[in-house]
């Protein structure tokens, strides 16, 4: 009889703690199913390999001329090298990897952007826009293979055709999260103003870490708007990380508290810059969203 109890209390407890574990671990919860990520690392992001042969993937291999929309979904893609087309970019489709997962790859001596996100063109203030995030993980080549320089975060445009000083009506900004390594910035100490030219402008708390605000202005360099002069405003997370959530608003609330105004949206969208080299970046989880309420 004390035999035939203790294995009934067995089962029971047994039943009892997995069922506590998958309630309390959310094993199977994607980033949209979190709150904000503080910690710079969202367990819940999915990590495994996408099938660059699933239904709905595509790659591009040749320079756009602007923003193309994605068909099947709400985004938008770019991708340009300065002097040639020697890049490659591979969407995941609409139905894996949050929707917005792309790999990256380049073998060029010049400047290469690829990026996937929102596109307004001729948009409105980013307050029209909700409360943007973006939840990503990826994985991504090892150090000094993107050149001289390199970004990896939110990246846009925007107009600010009411700005007193004419170096502002076009600004070109950056939310950097991550970078590669060169001869300019190493993997274990935050890039500055020897990258990104410019000036410091202060900092701030967001998202699990201290950004800082850079601000440079760019004379007759090429923009959305041909070669043009414009300002450009850089975040730069100060402890790097590879997953999380980008609290884009949230961001762009904080430069504006630096009189640093961007105007109406061009777009929003998730990059890699490599200033050269050869190397790739591989998103296995990218989600934009517009909530209502802040996370």
């Amino acid at each position: 009889m004390k035999s035939t109890l203790k294995f009934f209390g067995t089962i029971v407890f047994s039943v009892f703690f997995l069922s506590a574990m998958t309630t309390c671990g959310h094993p199977n919860n994607s980033p949209g199913d979190k709150d904000s990520d503080t910690s710079g690392e969202n367990p819940s992001e999915q990590t495994t390999p996408l099938d660059p042969n699933a239904p709905g993937v595509k790659t591009f291999t040749s320079n756009t001329s602007g923003n193309t929309p994605l068909t099947g979904s709400s985004y938008g893609y770019e991708m340009w090298t300065q002097g040639g087309n020697n890049n490659k970019l591979t969407w995941y489709g609409p139905d894996q990897g949050g929707g917005a997962a792309f790999k990256a790859e380049w073998n060029n001596p010049n400047d290469f952007l690829g990026r996937i996100g929102y596109y307004w063109g001729n948009g409105g203030q980013y307050t029209q826009y909700k409360n943007m995030y973006a939840d990503f993980n990826y994985t991504r080549s090892g150090r000094s293979t993107a050149g001289d320089y390199s970004y990896i975060g939110i990246y846009g445009w925007a107009r600010n055709s009411s700005a007193a000083d004419p170096n502002e009506k076009l600004i070109e900004y950056y939310i950097v999260e991550d970078w590669f390594g060169n001869q300019w910035q190493t993997d274990t100490s935050p890039m500055g103003t020897g990258t990104t030219g410019g000036s410091e402008k202060g900092s701030y708390t967001l998202d699990g870490a201290t950004y800082k605000v850079i601000k440079n202005v760019r004379v007759n360099k090429p923009s959305i708007d041909g070669d043009k002069t414009f300002t450009q405003y850089f975040s730069i997370r100060q402890t790097l990380r590879k997953s999380g959530t980008i609290s884009i608003t949230e961001h762009f609330k904080k430069w504006d508290g630096l009189g640093m105004k961007l105007g109406n949206m061009y777009e929003a969208k998730f990059l890699v810059e490599a200033g050269g080299g050869k190397g790739w970046l591989d998103l296995t989880w990218l989600k934009f969203s517009q909530e209502d309420n802040p996370r």
